[in-house]
């Protein structure tokens, strides 16, 4: 099974957060520090506005996995991205490798070398360059 990706085929983050969750982050990538008012504004735009509860649900879950933080602006509660799509990716991406590895090894492992011959061979290239850099490179076969 292929994990979900986008149009450009980078992981999706609605796989990661759910497709409120991601929208919610979206939003606060796009502009930066949001009051909550304004985050279910933007949610119910083109359709149903999700319920308050909803989405202060989502948000406090987006801080208890410490990608969102909370402030105040006056009596308005405000809410900031504090990891980049690109770095939420990474991580999730990362940990998700080193789950599959630690419970499978090296089958793990030998399944993802078998996928090289399935990806773009600038990016294949790539990869070996990396590997190359972190192995001796009698242990790294060539291309």
């Amino acid at each position: 099974m292929r994990g979900r990706m986008s149009s450009q085929g980078r992981p999706s983050v609605d796989a990661v957060l759910g497709p409120l969750g991601a929208a919610i982050m979206r939003i606060l990538w796009a502009e930066g520090e949001t009051a909550l008012g304004t985050v279910i504004e933007r949610l119910g735009e083109g359709q149903r506005r999700p319920a308050y509860t909803t989405v202060t649900t989502i948000l406090s879950r987006l801080r208890e996995r410490a990608l969102v933080e909370r402030s105040r602006r006056g009596r308005a509660a405000v809410y900031r991205a504090v990891v980049s799509e690109a770095q939420l990716v990474e991580a999730t991406t990362e940990h998700a490798v080193d789950t599959v590895i630690a419970r499978f090894g090296d089958v793990a492992l030998r399944h993802f070398a078998t996928r090289l011959g399935d990806i773009d061979p600038g990016l294949r290239r790539e990869l070996i360059d990396l590997a190359r850099r972190h192995r001796p490179a009698r242990e790294v076969p060539s291309e």
